[in-house]
């Protein structure tokens, strides 16, 4: 069989190829359980959200609740625990105090799998190199265990499969890397945007202009 005679061919350079493999699938899978997740947390707040906003800034805590509720993730749902504070008359320091608490949950879950992301971006040149390594000492143990003239195909086969585990150390750590820091962007401006929604609600609006006196 073709495939079983190409991974015989890759000879030491066989398991890091393997584990390099899995790697890759790890890191697919968790950059595709982050985009599913975030998909209910985007980052620009809906107009029915701002209304529901305007709403509570008026004082009209149940309606902006109601809004509120009929939104899925967790920007709604946090902004609207902070709402029912300030309908049960609840300290503005402690409000705020409880949705930054849950915020950091949402946060500390939205930022699930990145390290492991962020250590496979690492790790993966290394086992790549280390591959090449173990090739090219198979190849050249080869060559000196050769009897007579040497072929150079059976040298440059061996190169072949060393230099084959470092491109796919890169093939992985690349996209990897570069998910990772899309990613752990994201879950930074995310906090910034609950952080301004909350300092939205409970922080009076005093840029509205005064009155002239009248002469």
């Amino acid at each position: 069989m073709p495939f079983v005679n190409n991974w015989n061919a890759l000879g030491v350079a066989a398991p890091v190829i393997a584990l390099l493999l899995m790697l890759s699938v790890v890191a697919l899978a968790i950059v595709l359980a982050k985009v599913w997740q975030l998909r209910f947390a985007p980052l620009r707040v809906s107009g029915a959200m701002r209304e529901a906003l305007a709403l509570a800034q008026a004082g009209h805590y149940d309606p902006a609740v109601n809004r509120l509720s009929r939104h899925r993730g967790p920007v709604a749902q946090l902004l609207a625990g902070a709402v029912e504070g300030l309908a049960a008359e609840r300290d503005a320091a402690a409000i705020r105090e409880a949705f930054e608490r849950q915020g950091t949950v949402v946060l500390m879950e939205q930022r699930v799998g990145l390290r492991t992301l962020e250590m496979i971006g690492h790790l993966a040149p290394l086992l790549g190199l280390f591959g090449t390594v173990l090739g090219m000492i198979e190849a050249f143990q080869a060559l000196e265990a050769a009897a007579g003239p040497v072929d150079p195909a059976m040298l440059s086969g061996g190169i072949w499969a060393a230099l084959s585990t470092t491109a796919l150390g890169l093939a992985v750590a690349v996209p990897s890397v570069i998910a990772f820091n899309l990613l752990d962007q994201r879950s930074l401006r995310f906090a910034q945007v609950l952080d301004g929604l909350i300092s939205e609600l409970l922080v009076p609006d005093v840029a509205k202009p005064t009155a002239a006196p009248q002469p």
